[in-house]
């Protein structure tokens, strides 16, 4: 899923929040990265804050579009009583005529209920991916440089609505509980290479590929989340686990897909030098059983995870299709300059990283022809800016270079990648 970055940080609403596409477990209040805390406000007050936004990556193009939020700030509540964010987003990788990625979507966040204990997220939202590719089912590299590109693309549209509750049990324990409703429907050319192995490929591919034009599906999903980080939006110091279960039910031929995924993820933070060197590591071990639809066969978590922003960088997204993922993410991260611009508190900092990993066709059947012998990493390494306003964001800037890359991979987006 795009992440998108504002043109001008300073521009935000007063209320503040972290501003992204999947919906936050975090129920604590942020800390300030640079320091230097807002100013808190004394009587309970409603702010309005819009701003153009620009960004993107190599991965689904470049483009503009708007932000903003409406949020009801009250002393007795952190950081709000209640915020209403709102954005729409068009990129394209040719001319503007021509998006390959457009998105819109509402999010209300209730932070502060049962006595602070409970967090509401409701999000409804409208996607178009028109420039999805598809090469091939596994793990092994596939030609990325087809002489004709439209045999490998397919477009997908979704609207969606979710909607998660996030319970804290007694810090650091939390657990959470949410329900998504997708519509989908699918464009996809009679003669490319994905209409092809979907009636042509072996039957083990052909059962991976079922495709169903215009199909519902609804996932319910339940998480246990272990959690010390010392800030949500930057993190110096702390840990970040969670183990979720996810369930989508076949329900009729409205609802034909029916599936299992379990992703565990593990995060560590340390500053042995602080503000000057911050290191960080994440693992994640993605599994999907029965019969998904063979979008979702390259994500983790509605993003890419064999490549992609928030995946392993450098490697194109959405090309390595399977059952069974598992990637690493190392970066260090150090602050060169802070300073305070119109009342608002700024941070320059670089980071450097390193990205592997790699998938498998399914869990527990080998299949060499697709997934290839040996270690089979795809992996990715580079570095960028960042650049931290207050307890608002982060803006992102990375290059990565991979032996997959076509050439290198560029991402403008917003926050840290984990």
């Amino acid at each position: 899923m795009l992440r998108r970055v504002a043109l001008a940080l300073g521009l935000a609403a007063a209320a503040e929040v972290a501003h992204a596409d999947d919906l936050a477990h975090e129920i604590r209040p942020a800390v300030d990265p640079t320091g230097m805390e807002p100013e808190p406000i004394s009587e309970p007050k409603t702010e309005v804050g819009g701003l153009p936004l620009i960004g993107g990556d190599t991965d689904n193009g470049f483009g503009a579009g708007v932000m903003g939020n409406v949020a009801h700030l009250d002393p007795r509540y952190t950081p709000y009583a209640w915020n209403l964010e709102f954005e729409g987003f068009y990129a394209t990788k040719t001319t503007f005529v021509d998006p390959s990625y457009e998105d819109a979507y509402l999010l209300l966040t209730l932070p502060q209920l049962a006595d602070g204990r409970l967090r509401l997220d409701i999000r409804p939202s409208f996607t178009k991916d028109s420039d999805l590719r598809y090469f091939g089912l596994g793990n092994r590299i596939h030609d990325v440089s087809p002489a004709d590109p439209a045999r490998q693309t397919f477009t997908r549209i979704h609207p969606a609505l979710a909607v998660a509750a996030t319970w804290r049990v007694h810090a650091p324990w939390y657990v959470l509980g949410g329900a998504t409703y997708t519509w989908n429907k699918l464009e996809i050319s009679p003669t490319s290479t994905l209409a092809q192995d979907a009636r042509l490929a072996e039957p083990f591919v052909r059962d991976a590929l079922v495709i169903v034009p215009e199909h519902s599906v609804l996932r319910l999903a339940g998480a246990v989340i272990y959690d010390t980080r010392d800030n949500q939006i930057s993190t110096y110091h702390g840990q970040y686990h969670q183990l979720e279960v996810r369930e989508s039910p076949r329900m009729g031929d409205a609802f034909p897909y029916a599936y299992q995924q379990i992703d565990a993820q593990a995060r560590f933070y340390t500053s042995p030098i602080p503000h000057y060197l911050t290191l960080t590591a994440r693992g994640v071990f993605d599994v999907q059983l029965g019969n998904p639809p063979f979008y979702e066969l390259t994500r983790y978590d509605d993003t890419s995870a064999i490549g992609g922003t928030l995946g392993v960088r450098g490697v194109p997204a959405y090309q390595f299709y399977g059952k069974v993922k598992a990637f690493a993410n190392f970066e260090a991260r150090s602050e060169v300059l802070r300073h305070r611009v119109w009342g608002k508190s700024y941070m320059i900092g670089v980071a450097a990283f390193f990205d592997a990993g790699r998938l498998w066709s399914q869990l527990g059947e080998s299949h060499p022809e697709l997934d290839g012998t040996g270690l089979g990493l795809h992996w990715g390494i580079g570095g960028g800016l960042r650049l931290t306003q207050g307890r608002t964001g982060v803006i992102r800037f990375d290059i990565a270079w991979s032996p997959d890359a076509r050439p290198i991979g560029l991402y403008l987006i917003a926050n840290q990648i984990f």
